[in-house]
């Protein structure tokens, strides 16, 4: 006990050090529970107002949608988004252990990108679409030591809730909505003066985690009235390397225990709200995220030629967003407009030193990836009838411009000629415009819901003197590339009655290629291999069918809320790079490597989720994911798509007999990953894993909460398939344990508000 007010009385004092502006709270006497004014959860259903065309109601919405709050994030004590996403069945979150080696090659990148990405349906990478309140984050890029992944932009403590939209949606919101959608949308201060109903709100939440023996804290501020409002969120958290169920120390390959790690992460969020009148709101919000990381690669250690090996990475990302709601249900045309104007920078700057025996060490690489966005939109909702039909008409028009660019320099890369590659692809504009249009509707109990998007992109590389000097010279001059893409979708839904609610929808995705993919280039004549651009490449498609039902049925037992459905998709033209001309690896013949429409792909599976909550305070969550996929080659080769996660089953209970306190076991299911479903047969598969959780809080006053949690209650050793995928570890390989997920590990977290 003694340890964790140490460890929480460091979190408090992170945030005050890192940011000096947490104002005291002033001390309250407990109050009797009557009078506590506890946030108890909802019991009706959460409503979904930032996401394009999709109901208020959930149990209107022809797709599978699912909402994380701020209040299940906090009393799960989630430190980021793979803590938070822990319990949605069909959603992972990539994050490969640090575990890096050699300044090139797929070894060098292991477990730099940090929470990669989001898994849902078996694709992941830039093949879902994040948003953060509509924007879209950067897109990740990978190239030798350098992995940029899109979970790092993130941070947890800044979001109201999470919004995530399972299936195709490239028809609302255009490229990378191939299979999903997730929404980080921000907290307001209007959310904050609701907690007390007052014109001012005070909180500070410290924290600390042993998975990784991290401690944070995050101070909260709102002020307000009729007219004015204002928010400002600080965060900061310190922490190690995560552990594993490793034993083994030391150094080099043979090592399972984690490599030693330091991490801090700082964010702030604020914003400003002008109520002009009931019916128009301007919002102004700017958000900055910091992260950085620092490593002592002790598994890369081979002696006697590498005698050391240390990297760093640093994650930037500044936004800031004006918005314009405009609400009027009088108006017999025109009663929703949304109008927002943003700008974003963003930067992953990767290091890396390796030292050891002369000639070829010490060396060193640095380089930097930069993604900056500017653009807008306009979305409006039209509410008329026509005859016996009642239409919810949602249209508008997104246009946006992104600038990415990277920089390479290290040991011999200081002309960016011959064997050189300083850039892997020159700076880029990347533009998009996008219109779209969606009628909801409704004949009764029917509804159909057709929807349609056009985008024009254009990818236009400037010159750059780098890039140029070695592409040119090689006949590989970087191109403009413009296209086009339509993403139709039609859904019909029948309300039987509220309890049986069964839909059908087909839906299209696309992905457009990205400037790397089409205009990469890099020659390493020493080492007898290159890589070349491709003009030609065509965006990745997706058309999916889906069918399922949900509903919510009142009872002497409680309520029920249920939802099942089954989807197949079919996917063409995904963007790899291959191997293209063997070659014989000189410099006189090398190999050549290039991006191209590599493979298609078949996903089906089953998803499913109950929800009863009883009228004693007991409620029970269940839910379950089940995909398939294959991948077929150009040359007709049919493999199992290793981006599937096997069947994942979740359950909870949670006993909240008052406002008071509550006790929750959540359980975990993941079967194991089959042979038949990897290339390569030979590698290692991850078994089949049962953990369960256990969490807990309770309210002293209405001003101060507890909240404390168990992970991996009984200590299990298990693998997460989507964090080892794409390894190469072989079934005999004596390290799998460095691997591992961590075992038992416990969080708290205390709340402070006024």
């Amino acid at each position: 006990m003694r340890f964790c007010k140490k460890k929480l009385a460091l979190a408090t004092a992170v945030v005050l050090q890192q940011w000096a502006v947490m104002p005291a709270l002033a001390q309250q006497s407990p109050q009797s529970a009557p009078q506590l004014l506890a946030q108890s959860r909802p019991l009706d259903d959460i409503t979904v107002i930032s996401a394009r065309g999709v109901d208020a109601d959930l149990n209107r919405v022809a797709a599978t949608v699912s909402v994380i709050t701020s209040e299940e994030i906090e009393q799960q004590n989630a430190k980021d988004i793979k803590d938070a996403l822990r319990y949605e069945p069909g959603v992972e979150v990539r994050r490969s252990v640090y575990r890096v080696g050699g300044v090139t090659g797929a070894s060098a990148t292991m477990g730099r990108g940090g929470n990669e990405g989001i898994s849902i349906r078996g694709l992941d990478g830039n093949r879902v679409m994040l948003l953060e309140d509509g924007v879209a984050l950067p897109r990740s890029f990978s190239q030798g030591t350098m992995f940029a992944g899109r979970g790092a932009y993130t941070d947890t403590d800044l979001y109201q809730r999470i919004e995530i939209l399972r299936g195709p949606a490239s028809s609302m919101y255009g490229s990378d909505g191939l299979t999903g959608v997730v929404n980080f949308v921000t907290k307001d201060p209007q959310d904050l003066l609701n907690v007390f109903g007052k014109s001012s709100y005070f909180a500070v939440r410290p924290s600390y985690d042993s998975s990784d023996n991290s401690y944070g804290a995050t101070g909260t501020m709102a002020f307000g009235n009729d007219v004015v409002q204002g928010m400002l969120v600080l965060n900061a958290r310190h922490g190690n390397e995560t552990e594993t169920k490793g034993s083994v120390g030391g150094a080099g390959t043979a090592r399972t225990k984690a490599d030693p790690l330091t991490y801090d992460n700082r964010s702030a969020l604020g914003k400003l709200v002008f109520k002009i009148d009931p019916r128009n709101v301007l919002k102004l919000s700017f958000e900055t995220v910091e992260n950085k990381l620092r490593a002592d690669s002790l598994s890369a250690v081979a002696l006697p030629n590498i005698t050391g090996y240390q990297s760093t990475s640093d994650v930037n990302s500044n936004k800031l967003q004006l918005i314009f709601e405009h609400d009027n249900a009088d108006n017999p045309y025109l009663q929703k407009l949304r109008a927002n104007l943003y700008y974003r920078d963003a930067k992953t700057h990767q290091y890396s030193f390796e030292s050891g025996l002369a000639p070829t060490r010490p060396r060193f690489r640095d380089i930097t990836y930069q993604d900056d966005i500017v653009g807008g939109g306009v979305l409006a909702e039209s509410s008329f009838n026509t005859g016996y039909v009642k239409h919810k008409l949602t249209y508008g028009i997104d246009a946006s411009m992104a600038t990415m660019q990277m920089s390479a320099s290290g040991t011999a890369w200081n002309t960016c000629t011959g064997t050189q590659y300083c850039e892997y692809f020159p700076k880029t504009e990347y533009s998009v415009i996008g219109s779209y249009v969606q009628d909801d509707m409704r004949i009764g109990a029917l509804s159909i819901i057709p929807g349609l998007r056009y985008d024009a992109y254009k990818l236009e590389p400037k010159a750059s003197a780098k890039y140029d000097k070695q592409a040119i010279a090689n006949g590989q001059p970087a191109t403009t590339k413009t296209d086009s893409a339509l993403s139709p979708r039609l859904a019909f839904m029948y309300e039987v009655t509220p309890a049986f609610i069964p839909y059908v929808q087909y839906a299209r995705g696309f992905r457009s290629p990205s400037p790397q993919e089409v205009n990469s280039y890099f020659n390493n004549a020493a080492q007898g291999y290159s890589q070349v651009a491709n003009p030609n490449l065509k965006s990745e498609t997706s058309n999916s069918y889906e069918v399922g039902f949900r509903g919510k049925l009142p009872s002497a037992l409680g309520l029920f809320n249920y939802s099942a459905a089954a989807y197949y998709g079919k996917y063409r033209n995904f963007i790899d790079v291959v191997v293209v001309y063997p070659g014989s690896l000189t410099a006189a013949d090398p190999r050549i490597n290039q991006y191209i429409n590599a493979a298609k792909a078949t996903i089906q599976g089953l998803e499913g989720r109950l929800d009863w909550r009883m009228e004693n305070g007991l409620t029970v969550k269940t839910g379950f994911a089940y995909t398939k996929g294959k991948s077929t080659n150009q040359a007709g080769k049919e493999a199992g798509l290793e981006s599937v996660a096997p069947l994942s089953v979740v359950a909870g209970v949670r006993y909240e007999p008052n406002q008071v306190w509550f006790l929750q076991s959540d359980v975990i299911y993941n079967a194991a990953k089959k042979k038949d479903d990897i290339p390569t047969a030979t590698n290692f598969v991850s078994p089949s894993f049962f953990v369960m959780d256990l969490s807990s809080g309770y309210r002293f006053s209405k001003n101060a909460v507890l909240y404390a949690g168990i992970r991996n209650l009984f200590d299990r050793k298990y693998w997460s398939w989507t964090d080892i995928r794409g390894l190469s570890l072989a079934d005999n390989a004596t390290n799998k344990d460095a691997y591992t997920e961590p075992g038992r590990s416990f969080n708290i977290s205390a709340k402070f508000e006024y």
